[in-house]
């Protein structure tokens, strides 16, 4: 399960079989911009499919859309 929040309390999950990977990760952020008329800026971990390379592309031509923020490691105790 993957799943967002907003600043409002909606709150947004994907349910799934499959490993969690950078494909994934996409198809959820694809599902959180698909039926909203605001930019998303979503918060995230320092997990490592956060930052595929492979969606990289994909996030620089839906910049107007969606925006991913990382916490920095020191908040998880490293």
């Amino acid at each position: 399960m993957i799943s967002s929040i907003t600043n409002q309390g909606k709150v947004r999950f994907m349910l799934s079989d499959k490993a969690f990977n950078a494909k994934l990760f996409k198809e959820f952020m694809q599902r959180l911009i698909k039926d909203t008329n605001r930019k998303v800026f979503l918060i995230v971990d320092n997990l490592r499919v956060h930052h595929a390379c492979c969606n990289k592309p994909w996030l620089e031509k839906n910049i107007d859309k969606i925006e991913l923020f990382y916490l920095p490691g020191i908040s998880f105790g490293k």
